[in-house]
């Protein structure tokens, strides 16, 4: 065999093996495009789906309730938190809803979990659940530092963080017109101004509703663009005037 033939075949197995190698990167990358290693995806994605409808059953709570997982001693019989009691402002502000549904998220994702008990074939250790929650005008974000130590098959993994946990609730929104209808309300009271809740609800794409309990008012703030468990999404609290 000639030189030059020895020099061709030496060439086009190099580029074989570079080909090779490329292909292995790119299936690697591919298999791993979340961050997250083939061997404990299956858990990563029971976790996640517990945060995710953690997140939204905490939500819909704090939106039964008047943004609160405990509500406050100042409250209806049927757990409403006032919002203007007589004199006072009650209102919460946004960091202490956003603070309430870290909370539940802290406490609710180890019950969803059940210690991994679907999962005979791993062998998991689970650390304090620590949740950031930012309340946006269009969605509810959570970042869950839920650490997670993962053995299978004499191998173990580590992974920390969920982040970018996005639910499409615009709790934004409703919570300005919230401080809209209280603004409003601290203006004309005793009475109500029906064609300012009416400007509020349009400007905003918005439903509001009210009706008596007891002595108070109830406020329904729904919004048809927000869905939990496939229902209309909506925030309710009292006034006592």
């Amino acid at each position: 065999m000639k030189r030059g033939q020895i020099t061709v075949f030496i060439i086009l197995a190099i580029l074989i093996v570079a080909l090779i190698g490329v292909l292995f990167f790119y299936r690697i990358n591919l298999s791993n495009v979340s961050g997250v290693n083939n061997e404990i995806s299956p858990v990563y994605l029971f976790a996640l789906n517990c945060i995710e409808k953690s997140g939204e059953e905490a939500i819909y709570n704090i939106g039964q309730t008047g943004g609160y997982i405990e509500v406050p001693n100042l409250s209806t019989d049927n757990n409403l938190a006032y919002y203007l009691y007589e004199e006072q402002d009650l209102m919460p502000s946004i960091e202490k809803i956003q603070e309430e549904l870290s909370s539940y998220m802290n406490d609710k994702v180890f019950f969803c979990t059940k210690n991994f008990i679907d999962f005979p074939d791993y062998h998991i250790k689970q650390g304090e659940i620590k949740t950031k929650t930012t309340i946006a005008n269009n969605s509810v974000m959570f970042e869950v530092n839920y650490p997670l130590s993962i053995e299978k098959e004499n191998k173990t993994y580590l992974f920390n963080y969920f982040k970018n946990i996005e639910i499409p609730v615009r709790l934004g929104v409703i919570y300005y017109v919230n401080q809209l209808i209280l603004k409003d309300l601290k203006k004309n009271r005793p009475d109500v101004c029906a064609s300012c809740l009416n400007t509020f609800a349009d400007e905003n794409n918005l439903y509001i509703d009210l009706y008596g309990y007891k002595g108070s008012l109830v406020f329904m703030v729904s919004d048809p663009q927000s869905r939990i468990n496939e229902e209309q999404f909506t925030f309710y609290f009292a006034n006592k005037l």
